[in-house]
């Protein structure tokens, strides 16, 4: 499986007045991709991409800059090699039918449109960044699996990539860094996310138009301080949090929505550094990957059923740290 790629950037920003910038931006790509297996099967396409940028920046003052602009995007195209190395796990027309329709999958291309803040306020103590955005996805590169059954009864699970016909996103992101007190310093993230399969049947046939995408959830958060005591001893705590997600476009399988709590207390000068930390402190069980559409349990005859990778359970630990001037 080889893949060459050529490719071209270029980027112009033009001061068309003292306080207002037009940045434009362009990328080319040439590529070809060439497959080939022991079980004869070869695959060469050949592509052309092209991406690129048109941004307006308004710079309002030293401080404080708003933008707006439109971004166009692309994944490439390429081929499914765990597919076309699993053609002879079955014999059933239909199996073989699905595995042939997933040799390959196109490129993707998308349109982004963005507006956003970014500056100070309070002499630069406070930071903020804004961004609304809506995107607009054109065969929208999603990952799938096939489940192909077993003379035992077992399952073999084929990961592969396809294309949903259409997609879109919008949403909002926020990050604040707050300088509250010299001794002081609070920080907030947020990101808010609407995503929706606008045309998509997957291989199975199941019309999942108007589902939410998988790995999207609807918000996400981080908040959080640190305060120094004096001396270089300091305390940090931080809170994340994220809504529930589908796992997979195959399946309907999700995470809970859920929080988590971190803490550090620490103590530093210029060469040494010294922190007892705690993650996940109260214990919180969260997936971050889920598998639901089939069965790997012999002891229960093979039921399709969910299976979870979670996250970190609590972890406590020391650090130190020596920096060689």
């Amino acid at each position: 499986y080889d893949t060459d790629t050529l490719a071209l950037f270029g980027q112009l920003d033009a001061a068309l007045t003292d306080t207002l910038t037009l940045v434009t931006g362009l990328r080319y790509e040439d590529r070809d991709t060439d497959y080939s297996d022991s079980n004869g099967v070869d695959s060469d396409p050949g592509k052309g991409l092209w991406g690129g940028r048109l941004t307006l920046e308004y710079q309002w003052d030293d401080q404080r800059m708003i933008y707006g602009g439109v971004s166009r995007g692309y994944r490439t195209h390429g081929v499914n090699a765990n597919i076309l190395a699993s053609m002879e796990t079955t014999d059933d027309p239909d199996e073989l039918a699905k595995l042939r329709s997933l040799q390959e999958y196109d490129e993707e291309f998308l349109l982004n449109y963005e507006l956003g803040f970014k500056g100070g306020f309070a002499g630069g103590a406070l930071l903020l960044r804004a961004a609304l955005f809506y995107m607009d996805r054109e065969d929208q590169q999603v990952k799938g699996s096939l489940v192909i059954p077993r003379e035992d009864g077992s399952t073999d699970f084929i990961d592969h990539i396809a294309n949903a016909a259409e997609g879109n996103n919008y949403g909002l992101e926020l990050e604040m860094n707050w300088q509250a007190l010299d001794s002081l310093a609070l920080y907030a993230n947020l990101g808010l996310l609407e995503t929706k399969f606008d045309d998509y049947i997957n291989a199975d046939g199941e019309d999942l138009s108007g589902r939410d995408q998988a790995h999207a959830p609807g918000y996400q958060f981080a908040v959080g301080g640190r305060f120094d005591f004096g001396a270089g001893f300091y305390a940090r705590l931080d809170v994340e949090g994220k809504d529930d997600f589908y796992f997979s476009d195959r399946h309907d399988v999700h995470s809970p929505a859920y929080e988590l709590l971190h803490a550090r207390l620490g103590w530093a000068n210029s060469s040494w550094s010294l922190a007892l930390w705690g993650r996940n402190l109260t214990d919180e069980d969260y997936y971050v990957r889920g598998f639901g559409s089939f069965g790997n349990d012999p002891r229960k005859e093979y039921v399709t059923e969910p299976y979870y990778q979670f996250g970190e359970p609590r972890m406590v630990g020391v650090s130190a740290s020596y920096r060689f001037q």
